[in-house]
């Protein structure tokens, strides 16, 4: 029979203690900035996910009609269903561009990218 593994610790000094208590606070303070920069960023996040959306949206509008299936798309890309399925109806999508080269290219079309300057907010 197995004994159950116990560890002792020791208890910290006061130095220890104080170390561990100001590392907790400057934790606390690295946190809401955090959460304050990611507040900063995210109206430009939500805009670069609705572009995706409608990107994948034109790949789908144009598999569906050039009549291709999820399944024959799967057979020419050599990627999953599910995967395509996925991609296709995920509201945040991430896909890399090699699976886009290879959606397009099932489709007899090819994918363009150009580079903008930002708006001035």
């Amino acid at each position: 029979m197995l004994k159950p593994k116990t560890t002792k610790y020791r208890q910290m000094n006061a130095e220890e203690r104080r170390q561990f208590e100001q590392a907790v606070r400057d934790e606390q303070v690295a946190k809401a900035e955090n959460i304050e920069a990611a507040k900063a960023v995210l109206p430009r996040l939500m805009a670069d996910c609705e572009q995706a959306v409608a990107i994948v949206g034109q790949f789908r509008e144009a598999r569906e009609a050039a009549g291709i299936s999820l399944a024959e798309l799967e057979q020419r890309t050599g990627i999953r269903k599910s995967v395509l399925s996925r991609l296709e109806n995920s509201k945040a999508p991430n896909p890399t561009l090699a699976t886009l080269q290879r959606y397009a290219e099932a489709l007899g079309a090819r994918v363009a990218f150009s580079l903008e300057a930002e708006s001035a907010n």
